[in-house]
């Protein structure tokens, strides 16, 4: 009777011994190939360090470089809006117009732009007025970039006043990351 017990014993130490290495080589597979790297927040240029805030993404890897060859020939056009707040009395609109933000990306840009192109770079932007009256910022700056009305490239970033120059800079901001992830 003693030895039978001593076989199951035996059995039962192997199948635990078993289960202890694949458990050890799953868990150690699932580390290193389904694991995802943490999600970049942005590019790590100085202007994004220095804004409120701003994220940005890469949303289409292939078509990205197409999209920045596009914008160096001139084949872009601008799709601009400004989103007034609902929850509070607007000032957005007062202060600016689209015919002046796309003056500042086409001067932030100074490429002139072909209109003749079959294929081009669509850059739309949005000036969102903040909602919340107790911020510091007054609004953000959502742009995306898109080749084939598929989005490439998009950035948020925040913009504290209605000045002029803080708008450029932001723009430029916008602009700096997409060129500067081309180059990568």
């Amino acid at each position: 009777m003693k030895r039978g017990a001593r076989q199951s014993q035996i059995v039962n130490n192997f199948f635990s011994l078993a289960t202890i290495i694949m458990v050890s080589v799953t868990l150690t597979l699932y580390v290193k190939y389904v694991v995802k790297k943490p999600l970049r927040i942005h590019s790590n240029l100085i202007c994004q360090e220095e804004a409120l805030s701003s994220f940005d993404k890469i949303s289409n890897k292939k078509l990205f470089n197409t999209g920045y060859r596009l914008l160096i020939e001139g084949a872009y056009v601008l799709d601009g809006g400004i989103i007034p707040s609902l929850e509070k009395k607007s000032h957005i609109e007062k202060k600016l117009s689209i015919k002046q933000i796309d003056n500042i990306f086409l001067n932030t840009i100074n490429i002139k732009s072909n209109d003749d192109k079959n294929k081009f770079l669509k850059i739309k932007y949005e000036l969102i007025e903040n909602e919340d009256e107790t911020s510091e910022k007054e609004g953000s700056i959502l742009s995306s970039f898109r080749v084939n009305n598929k989005e490439v490239f998009n950035m948020s970033i925040d913009y504290s006043s209605y000045d002029m120059i803080e708008l450029t800079k932001q723009i430029q901001c916008t602009l700096d990351a997409f060129k500067h992830n081309a180059k990568l």
